[in-house]
């Protein structure tokens, strides 16, 4: 039945299984076939046992383009194909379209899978590769209106398949929420390596067991008390498991009446795993759950209670900088706008900048929180004219003299001066000059002096690590 035969139109019905449903603008063929007429017969099977109507297989735009054209009948050639070949041939016509989108093109290829075709078949039948074909697949797990809303943001069919690694579906999701937007590649390496992580430690964690050793309860305080001891051991989640079997039949051996137990860490740079032995010393008393739990809810106690007393030190401090700014006059101080514009180039163009800085941000704007807050400058046309600080050097008065000084102390030169900003560890308080503000501190205290600035006994302490508060046994 190849034949071609032409079959009027009113006996023609769109295929039910055809995955296109919208046919897109027919205009311009329509055009054509009034002008040429069809020059490629539509492929059909038979609707019914009688053969009064027939199903469309190949051809359904061609079919409703004629119609607008106005023709009454169509050159056909029937097929006695079966019904998987059917929509197989629909399917694989619709894969060459070039409008179609992934997320259909992969549920295309999920339904040929459904009618049993491997994905090499569907390579070879579709010109796509067996990886392709592969990956397309996997599209059809994704929540499609995830999907959707990604593709509508700008998401590329990249950004697809980096989310494709991840194989908890809590996971695609959520970096599937932040695909197309600038957040995505921070979420999606986020995901990426926690599930590296959890990978890791669950491959360690099944060959410590092998050997007999078990996990850590949580609650263990591994750090003091006595009560456990670190063996010298490391392993790698990234190293090949008979290496790990080696290094860990050793450490069995070599504490061989001993009981081990392992704990997993964490570079702060990398995303691997790495496996820790301890062994529990005999004779000493270990924590009970409820006992663990609450040592460890008493330190966290201690711990908050010590770092807000510290932020709030620091705290104050900052508002003595911010009323000094308040107050500041060339009478009382004695420093004139020339040698504050001096210690501008100095600071600023000195090798005090903070992240590699090389030039000063001249055009900071007068709109910044701490400048509106030492200056007064509440209204907008209060510092709608002043467009560089530079200008200001040359003035005189006093407003500006202070504007100035703010500018400098509130992210000019130095990073944003801030509330709570010191010398001291953010987790629990201690005393440290390494922290991320460390060197901008100490400079903006430095200006400061050189302009009047007398630091109270409370700054210098908290300045040179001495004040009380940072003592490890605060009340």
């Amino acid at each position: 039945m190849n034949n071609i035969q032409m079959i009027p139109i009113r006996r023609l019905i769109h295929h039910p299984e055809n995955p296109r449903k919208d046919l897109g603008d027919l205009t311009e063929l329509a055009e054509s076939i009034k002008a040429n007429g069809v020059m490629q017969n539509l492929t059909v099977v038979f609707a019914d046992p009688l053969g009064e109507h027939f199903l469309v297989v190949i051809g359904n735009r061609r079919m409703e383009a004629a119609k607008m054209a106005g023709l009454e009948e169509l050159p056909c050639v029937i097929s006695d194909m079966d019904h998987r070949t059917q929509v197989a041939t629909m399917l694989m016509e619709n894969m060459q379209r070039a409008d179609l989108t992934v997320y259909e093109q992969a549920h295309g290829f999920q339904m040929m899978m459904d009618l049993g075709y491997t994905e090499k078949e569907i390579g070879e039948k579709t010109g796509f590769s067996e990886k392709t074909v592969k990956a397309r697949i996997k599209f059809t797990k994704f929540n499609q209106k995830n999907f959707e809303n990604a593709v509508a943001r700008g998401a590329s069919l990249m950004d697809m398949i980096e989310i494709s690694k991840l194989k908890s579906k809590n996971d695609q999701n959520e970096a599937m929420k932040e695909a197309g937007t600038n957040n995505f590649r921070h979420k999606l390496k986020s995901l990426l390596g926690e599930q590296t992580y959890k990978e890791g430690c669950e491959k360690l964690a099944k060959l410590a067991k092998e050997e007999g050793i078990q996990q850590i309860p949580e609650n263990a305080n591994v750090y003091g008390g006595g009560q456990y001891t670190w063996l010298k051991f490391d392993a790698s989640a990234s190293d090949p498991e008979e290496k790990i079997r080696k290094a860990l039949k050793k450490v069995r051996k070599d504490n061989k009446d001993e009981e081990l137990f392992f704990r997993f860490t964490r570079n702060w740079n990398d995303d691997n795993a790495y496996l820790s032995v301890l062994k529990k010393n005999r004779g000493v008393k270990t924590e009970s759950l409820e006992e663990g739990n609450k040592r460890v809810k008493e330190e966290d106690r201690k711990r908050q209670k010590k770092l807000r007393a510290v932020k709030k030190l620091w705290a104050e401090a900052y508002r003595l900088r911010l009323d000094f700014i308040r107050e500041y006059t060339v009478s009382v101080n004695g420093t004139g706008m020339t040698s504050i514009g001096k210690l501008i180039v100095k600071y600023a163009l000195g090798q005090k900048q903070p992240y590699g800085r090389d030039t000063l941000p001249e055009n900071q704007h007068w709109k910044g929180k701490y400048i509106r807050e030492a200056t007064g400058l509440q209204k907008e046309e209060d510092y709608a004219d002043k467009k560089s600080i530079w200008e200001l050097v040359e003035e005189q008065s006093v407003p500006q003299i202070r504007a100035t000084i703010a500018w400098i102390m509130g992210g000019g030169v130095f990073d944003m001066d801030t509330p709570e900003s010191g010398l001291y560890d953010g987790y629990d308080g201690s005393f440290s000059e390494k922290t991320y503000m460390g060197n901008m501190i100490k400079e903006r205290y430095e200006f400061l002096k050189e302009i009047g600035y007398v630091m109270s006994d409370m700054e210098i302490q908290l300045m040179d690590g001495t004040h009380e508060c940072y003592r490890e046994d605060q009340p």
